[in-house]
């Protein structure tokens, strides 16, 4: 049988799926925004697929940067100063 939430406890996993889909989201779209930086500068240079790739990959470290930030570095600075703030 599944599993009920309680109303207030809905809006919360709304917020918390929302939170996560944006994560998804940043990396796939600097990603793609570097991949489309990159065939600019190709189409400008005529060195395809160089830039493309070089573009690609420089994106996808931003966003995965970007997502391990938010998901392992921020939590882990926010635990550490609330168990400073509780000693002293």
């Amino acid at each position: 049988m599944a599993e009920r939430r309680s109303p207030a406890e809905k809006p919360r996993v709304v917020m918390e799926v929302g939170r996560y889909f944006g994560y998804g989201l940043t990396w796939a779209l600097s990603t793609a925004f570097f991949l489309f930086l990159g065939w600019l500068l190709d189409r400008w240079l005529g060195t395809l697929p160089l830039f493309v790739v070089l573009g690609a990959v420089v994106g996808a470290g931003a966003g995965f940067y970007s997502l391990y930030y938010h998901l392992v570095i921020e939590p882990r600075e926010r635990r550490r100063r609330e168990a400073g703030g509780n000693n002293g």
